[in-house]
């Protein structure tokens, strides 16, 4: 919370680092707004009223704690073991993986030593259904009918399963736990509203891939230019705009007025309450732009492949100018990756992935496009915002949640800022 005359941002109050914050002891040392939104932007639910499919709220949170010796075998005879010392290839800061994959090799080893041949068997019939997994996370993409009522994993009946607490015990952290608790039935749901064809369309593709283009959002782009202009021209304005780094990236967080119409669009609202579900809420927004100025990946934290640590939730992207493919510093996205259950949510290290290993396995899209048009993604996606091009880039950011989700996180006190703190908030149910 800074006023203005503080010469250094350490000079500002905060929240205490560390439980509710949306910081974590984990976050690299970076000049960025990482505290969550204000409580009174959030709805309250009491932590004995919160209800965790699958899991017992009292107890979510417990870390791991080993039940056996861990000496009935190796976890190399389990079909799922992402764990290997190999595995560090796959991210970035690899010094800081090698110890936390020789932990959860560890880990794997001694939840399936505390019932071998029924253990073994629950993560071989998951496998079955369509359970498939990499060195981050697992998803069950290969479900023949996962979109449907039928399907095996819809609903949840699954997190309810014995199954599932294998894999829950064997494979994820705490964070990760409530995640899949909260973010699975609307990943598999069992019902959906009836939507137009448009937002069906915007719907199928935002399930399958896990973001969708809009060639145009229908906005008046004038106003819009006005209201950015004025915005991202100000220096430090109290509660309006934040330059980092010399100018290489500027957030503002004006009330934007043109954005009405978007915000009252059926066919997007449908297709975002069919991805999140019914009872969804656009938070805010904000304005951002990457200068010239910016140089590589020191000026950008989200420069790095990387997931948001937030689970499932959208984002929208307006373009205020044409932003290229090619030197236009475009979001990119690892298709497919939006379903992954991660194994970690905590540490800072665990999200970030080196991008070599990205480029060579996953079919990458760069989302660039036309003035007045953009995209919506899920930010569970492995994803990076291009630090290179010769052009700046400006966009506008709307993010949505379902309604549960931030105050869930708030009654557990996770640190993850939901919603962000970097936006103008509304709030507002959709």
């Amino acid at each position: 919370h800074c006023q203005g005359s503080e010469k250094s941002i350490f000079e500002c109050g905060h929240s205490t680092w560390g439980k509710g914050s949306g910081c974590s002891d984990s976050a690299p040392p970076i000049a960025v707004r990482c505290e969550a939104a204000g409580l009174e932007n959030v709805e309250s639910i009491p932590l004995d009223e919160l209800v965790l499919p699958g899991l017992d709220v009292s107890t979510a949170l417990d870390p791991y704690t080993p039940k056996t010796n861990g000496e009935c075998g190796s976890s190399s005879s389990v079909i799922m073991a992402p764990f290997g010392q190999n595995q560090t290839q796959a991210f970035v800061y690899k010094d800081m993986i090698g110890p936390w994959l020789e932990g959860r090799t560890k880990r794997l080893d001694e939840v399936m030593c505390r019932d071998p041949e029924a253990n073994m068997e629950a993560i071989k019939t998951l496998h079955q259904d369509g359970l498939h997994w990499n060195q981050f996370g697992f998803d069950f993409s290969g479900a023949s009918s996962s979109s449907s009522s039928s399907s095996p994993v819809a609903g949840r009946s699954l997190l309810e399963s014995r199954r599932a607490q294998v894999l829950r015990d064997a494979y994820l952290s705490s964070n990760a736990k409530i995640f899949w608790s909260l973010d699975h039935e609307h990943r598999y749901p069992k019902d959906l509203e009836e939507m137009n064809p448009a937002a069906e369309a915007i719907f199928r593709n935002l399930s399958r891939d896990g973001f969708v283009r809009i060639d145009d959002f229908g906005l008046d782009m004038d106003e819009l230019d006005k209201t950015a202009n004025w915005a991202l021209s100000q220096r430090e304005q109290k509660n309006i705009t934040v330059v980092l780094d010399d100018g290489a990236c500027v957030m503002a967080r004006p009330p934007i007025p043109a954005l009405e119409s978007l915000l009252t669009n059926e066919t997007v609202n449908q297709a975002i309450r069919g991805y999140l579900g019914q009872d969804s809420v656009m938070h805010g927004y904000k304005i951002l732009r990457l200068s010239k100025r910016m140089k590589g990946a020191d000026n950008y934290i989200a420069a790095d492949w990387h997931h948001d640590r937030a689970g499932r939730r959208l984002k929208l992207f307006v373009f205020l100018h044409d932003i290229a493919n090619e030197g236009g510093r475009p979001t990119e996205v690892a298709n497919g990756t939006h379903n992954l259950v991660y194994y970690e949510f905590e540490q800072y290290a665990t999200s970030r992935y080196d991008d070599k290993f990205i480029q060579e396995n996953f079919d990458i899209h760069r989302l660039g496009g036309k003035r007045g048009g953009g995209f919506i993604f899920d930010t569970n996606t492995i994803h990076r915002g291009s630090p290179f091009g010769d052009h700046k880039r400006e966009t506008i950011i709307l993010e949505y949640h379902n309604n549960y989700k931030c105050p869930a996180i708030h009654a557990l006190g996770l640190n993850v800022p939901c919603p962000s703190g970097d936006q103008y908030m509304l709030a507002r149910k959709i």
